[in-house]
């Protein structure tokens, strides 16, 4: 799931390319969706993928906490949800920008920090009375024994200690990572696999010091890496390994077995608008037999014996579900061909395109079909070796991987999609166990000025009384007045 503070919440492109061609979009300058007016797998241009948010105003206060809240766990059936950010911002400069020098200068351009991220996680099991939502913290590599000159320390290490996120997140597309100890430089894009850069970081994520926050927080060697979306990178050159190129992910996954890999996007390389992975349906070129779709193909045959490494489905399903189906279902063939139902996670990148609920619905409901349509480049499920989506398979995928992998148990106590006798004796502060209550209707309420501070709420001090007064003077329809008092000087 996706978030914005305040300060950073804008009219977003991936909002503007899943809500079709509406008049607001229109009247306000945009030009609707990604597609340059391509016709997408249905003949249809500017097709919406979510039709509920057709027209509706493009404003910052969409990606906010409130709305946040009321299409998460108001308006679908999340029950627990992992709240994501990311480490991809430039620094404003002289013609231009530059990538930041330093974790500093890159969270004062990010949508969320690690500290934002965990404290609404907080807040929301706090006012719920139960596990509700996890928390993801941020990737930075670095080399070896490298401080980062705020924390005083390695920034991963300081998360664990103060933080304890669930899991993490990493963009190896982003010039997040410190290649040297020089505090002037740069930082750059990194690949998975960099022993001198990436390795330093997983050494202490899979610290046995670190061994009582897994204890409570058992995703924390879950690292979540954005792969993919892309559309204009060059598909052989080594430049575009950390965009999406998948060739770093089997070293590191081998080398680091004590760590899940949870691969989001499943490294498509078109970003949104899936025009490119239909041409690659169509072209006829096959990759041990099936319909190589750049990166994403790949990505799944050279990992498929690597069991932990997982396929995340988040933008990836939304941006081909309704618009290029035959994409969508080739994907999740390969998926589960390849990797099978128990290492492919659901993902909706939910508020970005509306509320979760619509592409949870649409799994429900998506097959893959016997036979693909000639639009979907044609040839059967069978002659393509993929499984059938049965029902059981789309449990696991919305909801029961994912549980697994953090350690989430169900009412009676047993660790979700695990045996009946699975060990549960010991209980821990954060407890998982307990069941799952609702976050309360009226949570808007019950935001305490501190995390409308953290989140930079416009006005956040104004809380008081007082300012509640107010609010409910002029929703009556109390103007101010005018009115100058006093004596004034009488012309003669």
């Amino acid at each position: 799931m996706a978030l914005s503070s305040s300060r950073w919440a804008r009219k977003r492109c991936s909002s503007r390319v899943q809500s079709g061609q509406g008049l607001r979009a229109i009247a306000a300058g945009f030009v609707p969706n990604l597609s340059g007016g391509g016709l997408n797998e249905l003949g249809v241009a500017n097709q919406p993928w979510n039709p509920a948010v057709v027209d509706l105003p493009n404003v910052a206060e969409a990606f906010q906490l409130v709305q946040f809240m009321k299409d998460v766990y108001l308006d679908s059936q999340v029950t627990i949800g992992v709240l994501s950010n990311n480490t991809a911002a430039a620094v404003p400069g002289i013609g231009g920008s530059r990538a930041p020098k330093n974790i500093t200068e890159s969270q004062a351009g990010e949508l969320l920090t690690s500290a934002q991220t965990v404290a609404v996680r907080d807040w929301v099991n706090e006012i719920a009375g139960s596990l509700r939502m996890l928390a993801h913290g941020q990737l930075y590599p670095g080399p070896r024994g490298f401080k980062d000159a705020v924390y005083q320390q390695d920034y991963t290490a300081w998360q664990i200690e103060n933080l304890k996120p669930d899991s993490w997140k990493g963009y190896t597309s982003a010039n997040n990572a410190k290649l040297d100890s020089d505090p002037d430089s740069l930082m750059a894009q990194w690949k998975l696999n960099d022993r001198d850069v990436a390795y330093p970081m997983y050494e202490i994520i899979t610290s046995s010091q670190y061994a009582p926050v897994l204890k409570k927080h058992p995703g924390l060697r879950n690292i979540c890496i954005h792969k993919g979306l892309s559309t204009n990178a060059n598909v052989t050159a080594d430049s575009s390994i950390p965009l999406g190129r998948p060739v770093d992910i089997p070293l590191a996954a081998a080398d680091w077995t004590n760590l899940n890999c949870l691969i989001y996007h499943s490294c498509i390389r078109p970003g949104f608008w899936m025009a490119n992975a239909l041409v690659d349906v169509k072209s006829g070129r096959l990759r041990d037999g099936v319909p190589d779709i750049i990166w994403t193909t790949q990505f799944l045959q050279e990992s498929a014996l690597l069991p932990n490494v997982y396929s995340e489905l988040g933008t990836t399903f939304a941006s081909s579900v309704v618009t290029f189906p035959s994409v969508c279902a080739h994907i999740l063939g390969q998926g589960l061909k390849y990797f099978g139902e128990d290492r492919i996670v659901f993902g909706s990148d939910s508020v970005w395109y509306g509320g979760p609920q619509w592409q949870i619905e649409a799994m429900w409901r998506f097959q893959i079909p016997e036979t693909f349509p000639a639009s979907g480049g044609g040839g059967t499920r069978r002659q393509f070796g993929y499984p059938q989506l049965t029902e059981t398979a789309k449990r696991k995928i919305l909801g029961l991987n994912n549980a697994r992998l953090y350690g989430i148990r169900n009412v009676n106590g047993r660790l979700t999609n695990q045996p009946d006798e699975c060990d549960d004796h010991e209980r821990g502060d954060d407890d998982r166990r307990d069941g799952y209550h609702p976050v309360p209707v009226n949570f808007e309420r019950l935001i305490p000025v501190s995390l409308k501070k953290a989140m930079e709420y416009p006005q956040f001090t104004l809380d008081d009384n007082l300012s509640k007064l107010r609010k409910e003077y002029l929703a009556q329809g109390g103007l101010p007045s005018n009115t100058r008092y006093g004596w004034t000087r009488k012309r003669t």
